[in-house]
């Protein structure tokens, strides 16, 4: 099983806003404004690479610059595909025309990306999946996507979350259900999210790492503050 992980960066504001790397972003100081002060654009380097070119010093959620063509094609000859860049910011705010996002969570600066006339804006990233095929009967293929996750339509999608020291809740703040005690890896998917709380069960097709006659459906805090508490595998690859 090959794994991607997100790592413990910072979990802010509203969710997370999901750029497509093919198209240059504009951004802009204010909401108001109506030129950028900056434009974000991607290039691919010699070994294959992507290359974030910016005057803003760029510290997102997720920043991952995808495969060389040295990594693709170890990859490829793995039975996965070429991994491609990813981009990810947190939203703190959002309207009809705009997010505001934070563009370095290290010194908490934020710029605002606008809302491009005839890109597609997607709420969910099965949304994208269902309409990337050009050629596909019923697929709205549109090339310039993005995609906007609450932070519970993110949780709920993502293939599994982990949390160290891991104490489980019958309700938010409630009495304990399950506390580890050991190293052993339990893998959980997650079936409800209220505010700093989310609700646990045991991953699909991870049941064999549970023991029988716990009961592990309870809730855990997911973060506290700026602090995101658990780890997030968005995606494995078999």
């Amino acid at each position: 099983m090959f794994k991607k992980k997100q790592g413990r960066p910072q979990a802010i504001g509203l969710g997370l806003l999901t750029v497509n790397t093919r198209y240059p972003i504009p951004l802009y100081k204010n909401q108001a404004d109506e030129l950028p002060f900056d434009t974000l654009k991607f290039e691919e380097d010699k070994s294959g690479k992507t290359v974030f070119v910016s005057n803003v010093k760029l510290a997102p959620y997720l920043m991952n610059a995808g495969d060389s063509d040295k990594e693709a094609e170890e990859h490829i000859r793995m039975g996965l595909v070429r991994f491609g860049p990813e981009l990810k910011f947190s939203v703190v705010d959002t309207g009809s025309t705009y997010f505001r996002v934070i563009s370095n969570q290290a010194q908490w600066q934020e710029f605002f990306i606008k809302k491009a006339p005839g890109a597609v804006y997607y709420s969910e990233e099965r949304m994208l999946s269902d309409n990337n095929c050009s050629n596909c009967p019923g697929s709205e293929y549109n090339p310039c996507w993005y995609i906007f996750e609450t932070w519970e339509r993110y949780l709920k999608r993502v293939e599994f979350i982990t949390k160290d020291s891991l104490v489980v809740y019958d309700r938010p703040g409630g009495e304990v259900l399950f506390q580890q005690t050991d190293q052993a890896f339990l893998p959980f998917s997650v079936s409800d999210v209220k505010g700093d709380w989310l609700k646990l069960k045991k991953g699909f097709g991870r049941e064999g790492n549970f023991e029988n006659g716990k009961n592990y459906n309870g809730w855990i805090k997911w973060r506290e503050g700026r602090d995101l508490l658990i780890d997030i595998t968005e995606k494995t690859y078999e």
